[in-house]
């Protein structure tokens, strides 16, 4: 049973990424919350459109979510996910611009590997503040959530409540719980994103 009280957003990403192994969705969240803003940045040091950007950004989250049992906890969780997205931004680059342009033509699919051989880096002042933001726009978005999401919210996603703990607890049918933390994901995901595209 997961510890009750323990809130996600003040976990590491090592821990972070332990919990998303086993398929902790609130902890996947997490993360996607915590480096949103900071890969939409890396990516558009390649990729002009606004549109694009988002589109990899999201794509981006996916690979490496999809990919997460090949992290290296050795090396840091936000330099391999930057890879991920520079090098999905490369895929979406014509090849011919590429080669033109000197950029590295090798893909997500083909280096994936290569990405648990970047050394480890300090985090920077920048990305802590980027990081502060994220969390406080985290929070700020919860509190927006209707009634019947925001309790069942803030017990999943930040004290690490589990679906049976919050049913217990507020003496709700489980399927009820499931289907409104589904829903409240769902609303924060779309929240993030319009806060983003209002910056």
């Amino acid at each position: 049973m997961e510890k009750i009280g323990s809130k996600l957003t003040n976990k590491n990403d090592s821990e972070l990424v332990t919990m998303a192994l086993d398929h902790n969705q609130a902890a996947f969240i997490v993360l996607y919350t915590r480096y949103h803003s900071g890969v939409r940045n890396h990516i558009s040091h390649y990729i002009s459109q606004k549109e694009d950007i988002e589109d990899i950004c999201l794509e981006s989250f996916q690979k490496a979510f999809s990919q997460i049992s090949s992290y290296n906890p050795e090396y840091k969780f936000s330099t391999w996910l930057y890879r991920i997205a520079r090098n999905t931004a490369f895929d979406h680059i014509n090849k011919k611009d590429r080669e033109k342009n000197n950029m590295p033509t090798t893909s997500i699919s083909e280096k994936i590997a290569e990405m648990n051989e970047i050394p480890a880096l300090m985090q920077t002042p920048e990305e802590s503040i980027i990081i502060q933001q994220e969390y406080d726009k985290w929070l700020t978005n919860i509190e927006k959530l209707k009634d019947e999401y925001r309790l069942i919210a803030k017990m999943n996603l930040i004290d690490n409540f589990g679906y049976k703990e919050i049913a217990d607890e507020l003496d709700m049918p489980l399927n009820t719980v499931k289907t409104r933390i589904r829903r409240a994901k769902s609303l924060l995901l779309k929240m993030m994103e319009t806060s983003d595209e209002l910056m």
